[in-house]
């Protein structure tokens, strides 16, 4: 079954489509227009609470990351090292031991 993923991709679906859709597990059919308002309400939220996040992060950014941020070498690098020898010469000069 892990190899099976998209199966929950395509049951879970089909399983809550079919259950809304059964008379009786929705109390009462609420009209349409209320259903999209609510949703573009949602939206709205959505859209704002993501623009002041954005603005926030920009204002950071600009006077507070721009001052103590770390300038990167060539040395600074994340690639796995090949040998032990490499391994051991990568720690001792990040660690900065003699």
């Amino acid at each position: 079954m892990k190899n099976n993923n998209y199966i929950k991709y395509l049951i879970i679906p089909v399983a809550v489509s079919l259950i809304t859709a059964l008379p009786g597990f929705c109390a009462e059919a609420t009209p349409m227009k209320q259903v999209i308002i609510k949703f573009l309400l949602a939206m709205g939220g959505v859209a704002l609470s993501s623009v002041i996040i954005f603005a926030g992060l920009t204002l950071y950014n600009k006077f507070f990351a721009g001052r103590k941020g770390k300038k990167f070498s060539k040395e600074d690098t994340l690639a796995t090292p090949n040998t032990i020898e490499d391994a051991v010469t990568f720690f001792i000069k990040k660690n900065k031991l003699r």
